[in-house]
């Protein structure tokens, strides 16, 4: 069973290879998204379905439910924006 790790920019792995099984020219339902995501056997899907938005890697429309794929792969400085960020946590 795949459980999301806390750090986010370890996080980015399991998220870059579920979002690749969703097509970049389809809107996807909430039920069409959580079936695919747990084809994974991860542990809290929901949680992951949130990631996926909370991280760009999907947009959402909140009114009728859809997603649809924004990217596959966040950008170099995406990614270190959050490692700063788990940096500045870290030193908390």
């Amino acid at each position: 069973m795949i459980s999301l790790p806390r750090n986010d920019l370890e996080k980015q792995d399991i998220l870059t290879k579920i979002i690749k099984k969703f097509s970049k020219d389809k809107k996807y339902t909430e039920v069409e998204v959580n079936e695919i995501i747990k084809s994974f056997d991860v542990d809290d899907y929901t949680l992951i379905r949130r990631e996926l938005v909370n991280f760009n890697y999907f947009a959402k429309d909140s009114y009728k439910s859809l997603y649809w794929v924004k990217t596959y792969e966040l950008s170099k400085e995406e990614l270190e924006k959050i490692e700063k960020r788990y940096k500045k946590i870290k030193d908390f």
